[in-house]
């Protein structure tokens, strides 16, 4: 009985080894590397090209994107950022000196607005902004 009880264990051994190789070995990685850069854009809006919108609540500034076509529009990602400074990046949405920022976009333009944060007057930027413009491709 002893002689059958360890055969019995030994080949429940051989077998679970087996299966774990039969297992692991069915394994597949796929690699992608079909990858699309993204585009980055750099553009000088100057304090003077904004004007306020026509429901007086707001000011912007429109900016041709010839990049961003109609499938872009709906698949990609565009992502804003402002210089107020040298060097210094902040991604829009965002307020900085009491003026709120935001964008939208649609096939070939931006749209930049700027506007109180807690409504009221509008207020036009005073200095130049250098805007940054990522367009993040996706399939």
């Amino acid at each position: 009985m002893e002689k059958t009880l360890y055969f019995m264990k030994k080949l429940l051994s051989i077998t679970c080894v087996a299966l774990i190789v039969a297992a692991l070995s069915s394994c597949k990685k796929t690699y992608v590397t079909n990858v699309v850069p993204n585009q980055t854009y750099f553009v000088t809006v100057s304090a003077s090209s904004w004007v306020q919108t026509t429901d007086g609540k707001s000011d912007s500034v429109s900016i041709k994107a010839p990049a961003i076509d109609t499938f872009f529009d709906k698949y990609g990602a565009t992502l804003v950022y402002f210089s107020f400074f040298s060097g210094v990046y902040e991604q829009i949405p965002e307020v900085y000196n009491n003026v709120a920022y935001s964008y939208i976009h649609y096939p070939g333009n931006l749209v930049l607005y700027a506007q109180p944060p807690g409504g009221g007057t509008p207020v036009k930027p005073t200095s130049d902004i250098t805007v940054k413009l990522v367009l993040v491709q996706s399939n």
